[in-house]
């Protein structure tokens, strides 16, 4: 007898986006009063549920600092999350800086030069 395919389920997406609105909600009065802007980019959660990495984005900031922030206010952050998620296991996070966009930009403005370079040699 055959088993049937599973349905695949969106269930850890789902969950991903729930933390990533709801971690910009909690982490927005951190970075109100700064010159910095501080976006959830994306949240990793593993299979299990047990752990979610967030990936942060930071603009017109010193990157270390505002990490160093969010790690010193760790337990204060998970417990605000543990207050506003209503599933029966609430991953514990951890934050990541996501270098991604600086990197397209770097590459970009390489193109940009080399496109420069060659306007001027013709």
């Amino acid at each position: 007898m055959q088993k049937s395919p599973q349905k695949r389920t969106n269930r850890i997406e789902k969950i991903n986006s729930l933390i990533q609105r709801l971690l910009g909600e909690i982490l927005l009065p951190y970075f109100q009063n700064s010159k910095s802007i501080v976006t959830v980019s994306k949240v990793e959660t593993s299979r299990d549920l047990r752990w979610a990495k967030i990936w942060i984005t930071i603009v017109n900031g010193n990157d270390e600092h505002i990490l160093d922030l969010l790690k010193k206010n760790l337990y204060d952050i998970q417990g605000e999350l543990n207050r506003h998620i209503e599933v029966k296991i609430v991953p514990r996070i951890s934050f990541h800086l996501d270098t991604s966009a600086r990197y397209a930009e770097h590459i970009s403005n390489i193109f940009q030069k080399i496109e420069k370079e060659r306007e001027n040699n013709e």
